[in-house]
């Protein structure tokens, strides 16, 4: 299950880290859930800013992530 706040928003980066079921043990990407290889942005991510140019970048972000993710953790 992808680790969640107390508002029910999604954990990412090191904060899904801190949440103790990190599976791996290299860092989570920033925007990565505590699934490996589940990436999260936008309105659904534990952050205190909820615009739509933020989420627009967040979107473009994870997916250099996924990226990273599956060059290095395979898939």
């Amino acid at each position: 299950e992808i680790a969640r706040d107390a508002h029910g928003y999604v954990l990412t980066g090191v904060d899904a880290a801190k949440d103790g079921r990190w599976p791996r043990k290299r860092d989570p990407y920033l925007l990565e859930t505590s699934v490996p290889g589940i990436f999260a942005c936008g309105d659904v991510r534990s952050s205190p800013v909820k615009r739509v140019a933020s989420a627009v970048g967040e979107g473009s972000m994870a997916v250099a992530f996924v990226h990273q993710y599956l060059q290095h953790d395979g898939a």
